[in-house]
């Protein structure tokens, strides 16, 4: 088994613990037991719990549509991620993690800055079409403003995940679909905007 291999391994089987045990109570024998391997392999690649967490997250936002999000437009691969964070809500809560070894939120603004970053770097010029490109171009500190709209798109969710029992997941989606459209980051709402544009 070579090392790549060992690590997506180990990053699967902390996601399927994940599913059915909160991360606070997982310890590396449940990990290694789901991996099928031994505590000494689970220790050649992490050096504990939460550098496999870390490490987990690209696989966490999107586990099996990872390599078809590759190959999407960073606008698309956004919506399909908070898609699929709102459909697997009680994964999402199990790694919900605030102490001084790790922060959940932090990873998923890193996460969703990155994204954001790629959308920013494929969009060229100002556009009617793409007010939240205007508004980072415009910025005095344009990759903190897209820090900033990671950390406001994530704190949404969150806040979601941790009140999932009062926020039906519908609302959610639409919230940020509504929010999407405002901000063009939805690829096809742009397309039909631009359409209608042209017709008028």
């Amino acid at each position: 088994m070579t090392s790549q291999a060992t690590d997506f391994v180990i990053e699967r089987a902390l996601i399927a613990t994940l599913r059915v045990k909160p991360f606070e109570k997982i310890t590396i024998d449940d990990i290694a037991r789901t991996a099928e391997i031994d505590r000494s392999t689970f220790y050649r690649y992490f050096h504990n719990k939460y550098e496999a967490l870390s490490s987990s997250m690209r696989v966490i936002i999107t586990p099996d549509m990872f390599k078809e999000l590759d190959s999407m437009n960073p606008s698309s691969r956004l919506a399909t991620m908070i898609q699929w964070v709102v459909h697997n809500r009680k994964l999402m809560k199990n790694l919900l993690v605030e102490n001084q070894q790790f922060s959940s939120y932090q990873e998923l603004v890193r996460v969703v800055t990155t994204i954001l970053m790629e959308f920013d770097n494929n969009t060229t010029g100002f556009s009617n079409d793409r007010p939240l490109a205007d508004l980072i171009h415009g910025a005095p500190d344009p990759k903190r403003l897209i820090h900033f709209a990671a950390a406001m798109i994530v704190s949404v969710l969150t806040d979601y995940i941790a009140n999932d029992d009062k926020i039906k997941a519908d609302d959610v989606i639409n919230d940020i679909h509504y929010l999407f459209v405002k901000l063009g980051l939805d690829e096809d709402a742009a397309a039909d905007h631009a359409s209608t544009m042209r017709k008028d």
